[in-house]
């Protein structure tokens, strides 16, 4: 039985995941978390960690990618193998998906995806593979080669969640002026001359 940990903070997405997973018969809900703090609780408690972790980008104001880094954490504590990540977002933005295989994701699918898709992406996951819809290839491979670093990277990702330089600065812990800094490097380096170019790329 492959077991499964679902990360997201809508209770409706949590469920629906978890009943189909269940209804196949290969797989069994270890736990599930709406925050990062459930998280690190969740998995601190686990005897096993899970095979696969689903996991959200947005988890209300906090980012969910961070539950990679606090896994691999725990992961290398435990001398245990990583979970295989499975991201399944709203956002379809090629840089978002990007930004997830950076911060170490396997896989990446869209919540508007059939819910087939993500048994497809946690297979591909627990085989060594990466899954990305193939209409995403090209645009995401685009993205991989901007040159942008990871800070910069980390703040065009806020901007395509729709957060403003205050936002961003407060979520960042620096100040409005570096948000501003960093984005008049970024539009070089992405060829924009606005929030609204970078976002629509």
């Amino acid at each position: 039985m492959i077991t499964v940990v679902l990360i997201d903070d809508h209770p409706l997405a949590v469920n629906g995941i978890g009943e189909w997973l269940r209804s196949t018969g290969r797989f069994a809900i270890a736990g599930t978390a709406g925050s990062l703090a459930q998280a690190q609780a969740l998995f601190e408690n686990l005897e096993i960690l899970p095979s696969v972790v689903i996991l959200d980008i947005a988890l209300g104001p906090e980012d969910g990618l961070e539950v990679i880094p606090m896994l691999k954490t725990i992961a290398k504590k435990r001398k245990t193998a990583l979970p295989g990540i499975v991201v399944c977002s709203m956002f379809e933005d090629p840089f978002l998906i990007q930004n997830a295989r950076n911060a170490g994701a396997g896989a990446y699918v869209a919540k508007s995806a059939d819910i087939n898709e993500v048994t497809s992406a946690i297979d591909a996951v627990l085989a060594g593979n990466t899954y990305i819809r193939a209409e995403y290839q090209l645009p995401v491979q685009k993205w991989a080669s901007s040159g942008l670093s990871r800070r910069e990277r980390e703040i065009v990702a806020l901007i395509k969640q729709r957060l403003n330089n205050k936002e961003i600065a407060e979520k960042m812990y620096i100040s409005i002026r570096t948000v501003e800094n960093h984005l008049s490097h970024i539009y070089v380096k992405t060829n924009t001359n606005s929030r609204n170019e970078l976002s629509e790329l």
